[in-house]
């Protein structure tokens, strides 16, 4: 017997199908000549060595301040050169742009203390974090004093991303004080695009990155169902087999729809228990039909969690026709 395709299944309830439930979805789908499986997520390669980075240069960070207080000026210039190139190298650190303006208000302390201006230092600071409370003896300018320039991000590429400027989330038109900043773009959860930029006039940023991976908990993100048989795909999705699934509209079924990419078949209904009738003595009493519905251990439909099937090849021929008993229409 030919080994049955994998499905990327959205299901939308208020919890994973356990049980009867995922037996129906199980036979819903090998119906279909497919099978489901545990999703497979897009992984944070970088997550890892961005934490390794990050320690290694709130080291040097600390070091400096050490070497400072000590009044060894020289050697505390050397560790914050050491640590700005680093920044440099590796902008995909959220915080890089927090560090570097504390780089550059140590080298201001330092440039105070032996005689040389530390306004041009305070002020790369101010640009990247913002006014603070200033230390003992430090004068600065307000940042009402320092010009302001509009800025334009344009991601091309990915259908969704966040933007992150000077380590804050924002908008992708904003206006930013005149200067060097720190942009990171996030796609997920991972690092898509990160640097330096200057912001010295009006500024459009043009940024490529990749969109989602096929099937991926992003790319299926938005399906839904739009009413009882009908589903809404989400726009651009890519992945060529996949699915829609939820519980039904009566307790004990669930209801699915096969799907590939942007277009989706109407949902069916799938019942998964159906169990003996009352008395008909009782039900005629009560006016009732002489069968019933078990009560389902299946929350009501809901968007809540999105559990995700991996996503396997859709051009196949199709499945011998099939009837499922589900109650209705007695």
């Amino acid at each position: 017997m030919a080994a049955l395709a994998t499905l990327a299944v959205v299901w939308l309830g208020a919890e994973k199908p356990e049980g009867k439930a995922k037996a129906a979805l199980d036979a819903w789908a090998a119906a279909r000549n497919f099978t489901v499986e545990s999703p497979r997520a897009e992984q944070d390669e970088g997550a890892l060595a961005a934490r390794t980075l990050a320690a290694r240069c709130e080291q040097k960070l600390e070091q400096a301040r050490d070497q400072q207080n000590a009044g060894d000026d020289r050697g505390a210039r050397q560790s914050l050169a050491s640590l700005e190139q680093t920044l440099r190298d590796h902008p995909e650190l959220l915080q890089a742009s927090w560090l570097m303006a504390e780089r550059y208000r140590l080298e201001a302390q330092i440039a105070a203390r032996v005689g040389e201006s530390p306004a041009s230092w305070q002020e790369r600071a101010e640009v990247l974090e913002g006014e603070r409370a200033a230390a003992f003896g430090e004068t600065r300018r307000s940042l009402a004093q320092l010009r302001s320039v509009p800025v334009t991000i344009t991601v091309h590429g990915a259908r969704t991303h966040e933007s992150f400027w000077d380590g804050a989330r924002t908008d992708d038109r904003f206006s930013a004080t005149l200067g060097e900043h720190h942009l990171v773009i996030v796609r997920g959860k991972r690092v898509a695009w990160s640097g330096w930029v200057s912001a010295l006039l009006a500024t459009n940023l043009d940024v490529w990155i990749a969109d989602a991976p096929p099937c991926s908990a992003q790319d299926l993100e938005g399906a839904a169902f739009a009413g009882s048989s009908e589903v809404r795909a989400p726009s651009g999705v890519r992945c060529t087999a996949w699915a829609v699934a939820g519980p039904g509209t009566e307790r004990g079924t669930i209801r699915a729809a096969l799907c590939a990419r942007e277009e989706c078949q109407p949902a069916s209904t799938w019942a998964y228990e159906v169990f003996a009738p009352p008395p008909a003595a009782e039900n005629a009493k009560k006016g009732l039909p002489v069968w019933g519905w078990t009560i389902a251990g299946v929350g009501v439909a809901a968007a809540a969690s999105v559990i995700l099937w991996q996503s396997g090849v859709f051009d196949r021929p199709e499945p011998a026709k099939r009837v499922i008993y589900d109650g209705s229409g007695l």
